[in-house]
């Protein structure tokens, strides 16, 4: 049996390997900023805004700059392939 020193131990540890896993996982992720998107995706400056506004699409403000996480359109577009099983 596990004392409770050697428990919180073993929670301290498993916390830090998810974290040390977050910062990389943010770290290798490409952004898109807002140019990319509306190109990408034909939509406009208004509409790029209003899905902001709405939380429909995760992003973070640089400076001036807006930038979108690339791996959000990609998980996005594979659930709505169609026939995605022949992948």
């Amino acid at each position: 049996m596990k004392s409770n020193q050697e428990f919180l131990q073993a929670k301290i540890n498993e916390l830090e390997q998810t974290v040390q896993n977050l910062q990389q996982a943010v770290q290798s992720e490409q952004w898109l900023d807002s140019y990319d998107v509306k190109t990408k995706f034909n939509i406009s400056d208004s509409t790029l805004a209003r899905y902001r506004k709405k939380e429909l699409i995760p992003y973070t403000k640089f400076g001036k700059k807006y930038l979108y996480p690339a791996s959000f359109f990609t998980k996005s577009l594979s659930k709505k392939i169609v026939n995605s099983h022949l992948l």
